[in-house]
């Protein structure tokens, strides 16, 4: 991997802690709030994303090629 690539890696990853953090801000003043939304939209992400990791396995299993069976 070029110095270049690496740099650009680095890059992303700084970006998605940025975030990390900002939403994890958001979420605790919500909580501190006692905000409904700030734990109905978290959790809601999360099922959606579990649903969608779901999928994306039954998808895979349904399309996989299987080989023919040698007896």
């Amino acid at each position: 991997m070029d110095e270049a690539a690496i740099a650009q890696t680095r890059k992303y990853g700084q970006i998605i802690s940025i975030i990390a953090v900002v939403s994890g801000l958001i979420y605790l003043v919500g909580v501190l709030k006692k905000n409904y939304w700030a734990l109905a939209l978290p959790v809601t992400a999360a099922t959606a994303g579990a649903l969608y990791i779901t999928l994306w396995i039954g998808r895979a299993l349904m399309t996989t090629p299987s080989e023919p069976r040698e007896f």
